[in-house]
């Protein structure tokens, strides 16, 4: 029986880590009998080994996004220019990386404190975001500039022959 209870307690943790909430209980009611010559331990174990690759798998994949800013761009006689509205997004949630011949603009906006109020209606989004721009023809990953004020995030990417491509971190300023 100790072993029985082992499964179901991983079986408990893999289903609170992957779906974020705890799992619900399941009443021996509900239960279904195994056919003649199957192992239900042995198959418990071997869903639950199944479960924690598939959960290792989901780890290593890229986390989705929960919404998409939108992005002006512009052309100007020696940038391109990208404006990216980003309201209630902190400076230092900003990630904006230049790698592969594309500019990547990912960071967070944290859900809104609502105090004592009760949400009736919400329109703006909140969680993780990421843009990708390709850089364009000329476009130098190593002189791409970031700058961030008013819930406005700059991007500016000189243009002046064909860079070499290669990751850089851009600052925010």
């Amino acid at each position: 029986m100790l072993k029985v209870n082992e499964v179901l307690g991983e079986v408990k943790d893999l289903y609170r880590e992957v779906v974020g909430t705890p799992a619900p209980e399941i009443r021996p009611e509900s239960y279904v009998a195994f056919p003649p010559g199957v192992d239900p331990v042995r198959h418990a174990l071997d869903e639950v080994q199944h479960l924690k690759t598939l959960s290792g798998w989901m780890a290593s994949m890229p986390k989705p996004v929960a919404w998409i800013p939108q992005a002006d761009t512009f052309t100007a006689e020696d940038a391109y220019v990208i404006r990216l509205e980003i309201p209630g997004v902190k400076k230092e949630d900003l990630k904006v990386i230049v790698a592969g011949g594309e500019c990547v603009v990912s960071g967070k906006r944290l859900e809104p404190e609502h105090g004592e109020l009760r949400p009736l209606n919400l329109e703006r989004p909140w969680g993780s975001f990421e843009r990708r721009f390709t850089l364009p023809p000329g476009g130098d990953p190593d002189k791409v500039s970031a700058k961030f004020k008013d819930g406005l995030l700059e991007l500016r990417i000189a243009v002046n022959g064909f860079g070499t491509p290669r990751e850089k971190n851009v600052e925010v300023a």
